[in-house]
């Protein structure tokens, strides 16, 4: 059991080793992160920085998926603060008093934890976060530098002022346009003197570290109540602020797997990066490949009813009414059923991996290497390009050709017999590897012959 955490401008990593010496430290948390095997059933995971905008942010059903598979996630100071108020009651732990601040409705935005960094090099930040200015009110306020009614006027403004222009300068220059000079200069001497005085991120982080090391020493079989810090609740000072009240259980029909999260998984979960790819090849290269999608919805329908024979027959009559009966039974009338039924594979499941490339050969997985490594070196060549500059069209001229279908009509039957649904997802498995079909058939020309694509 493991303890993996996820830092960044509000935690250096350099502390948490220092202090945390048996940590797995990571950068910060961006899309896909949470779903490697790498986090296994017991292990702790704690979020605290995660990437806004240099790539797609962490998902809540990235969360809750590392949640169903037995691993704890902790989350502070910083996006896992913001995560943790919104999945606590979905066994999420937040910690500190920024998770305190969202769960009670101080703050909204994630612009409150926002920090502005470079993509490269040091992740240290260009701007103050504003759940640290608050500290700095609340201490303030209670030292008697401020009132309430100037505290909270002065965090309002700063909650008008686009995040990275947060800067301490501006904090100090902003303070004394509003007549506050004594809050100027007590702040600034507070930094001087110890510049992690109001850096309540840190202090959080930190706070959920040792949580965590304590969780992960003592196992147990599920989470423990979400909470909000040890500390004594403040007096809010701004006006979305409301009284903590216990947040119920979660108890809904509605199931979170989505499509949407089978996708994530199926790019990020499977212990080969390149296996849908690989799924994607047989989908499209291989002659007889309908035969291996009917088989796999067959033992689809027998998994969910634990191999009841007949078990797919009766979901076909189930879904689409008692004339399908024939359309089973007909291998002409098969296309009306997978022109309906076209459920997502989950590749991060072997058996459904297995299924799908059960005539995979070896040089099958050959060529999807050879072809992926030629789609990546002409777009390395050409950093102007992507694959979606290859058209819908131009995919499906392809595909009549690979197919040897004629009419748009049996492209998409072809289609769903494959096990895509519509032209869209098949030119979509088809993009990676045309730069490299291409080439094969360009191998293949005389000398001075064309390729028309």
């Amino acid at each position: 059991m493991a303890v993996h955490v996820f830092v960044g401008p509000s935690c250096p990593e350099p502390l948490v080793r220092e202090r945390h010496p048996e940590v797995v430290v990571h950068g910060p948390a961006s899309h896909g992160d949470l779903f490697p095997r790498a986090f296994r059933a017991g292990d702790v995971v704690v979020i605290v920085d995660g990437i806004y905008h240099h790539r797609l942010a962490l998902r809540h059903k990235e969360i809750l998926d590392a949640l169903e598979r037995g691993v704890t996630v902790v989350g502070a100071a910083s996006i896992g603060a913001l995560r943790a108020a919104e999945l606590d009651r979905f066994g999420m732990i937040g910690v500190g008093r920024v998770y305190g601040w969202y769960r009670d409705g101080v703050f909204d935005g994630d612009d409150a934890v926002s920090v502005a960094h470079g993509e490269t090099g040091s992740l240290a930040g260009l701007n103050v976060p504003l759940v640290n200015l608050y500290s700095a009110v609340l201490a303030a306020q209670e030292a008697g530098i401020l009132t309430r009614r100037a505290g909270r006027s002065l965090t309002e403004r700063m909650e008008r002022e686009y995040y990275p222009l947060r800067t301490r300068e501006r904090i100090l220059a902003l303070a004394r346009e509003r007549g506050e000079s004594a809050f100027a200069d007590w702040y600034a001497a507070q930094l001087a003197a110890d510049p992690a005085a109001f850096d309540q991120k840190r202090a959080d982080a930190l706070e959920a570290l040792t949580l965590a090391e304590r969780l992960g020493s003592h196992p147990h079989s599920g989470p423990p109540t979400p909470t909000g810090s040890s500390r004594p609740a403040e007096t809010p000072v701004t006006r979305r602020s409301r009284a903590a009240e216990p947040t119920p259980p979660v108890t809904t029909d509605r199931d979170w797997r989505t499509e949407y999260h089978r996708r994530w998984r199926n790019v990020f979960a499977p212990a080969d990066p390149a296996l849908r790819h690989r799924v994607a090849y047989q989908q499209i290269f291989t002659e007889d490949f309908p035969d291996v999608w009917w088989d796999f919805l067959h033992h689809r329908a027998d998994a969910a009813d634990r191999g009841f024979p007949g078990a797919f027959r009766d979901h076909i009559l189930r879904e689409l009414g008692p004339s399908a009966a024939r359309w089973h039974d007909d291998p002409t009338l098969r296309t009306r059923i997978t022109a309906l039924l076209c459920p997502l594979p989950d590749l991060a499941d072997s058996r459904d991996a297995t299924l799908l490339l059960r005539q995979e050969s070896a040089e099958d997985r050959a060529r999807v290497t050879d072809w992926l490594e030629r789609t990546r070196q002409h777009l390395d060549r050409h950093p102007e390009r992507s694959l979606t500059q290859i058209s819908e069209a131009t995919c499906a001229r392809l595909l009549r050709r690979i197919w040897s279908v004629h009419t748009d009509a049996t492209l998409a039957t072809e289609c769903t017999r494959r096990g895509l649904p519509a032209l869209h997802g098949a030119a979509t498995a088809l993009r990676p590897f045309a730069i490299g079909y291409l080439s094969s058939l360009a191998a293949q020309q005389p000398v001075g012959g064309d390729v028309h694509a």
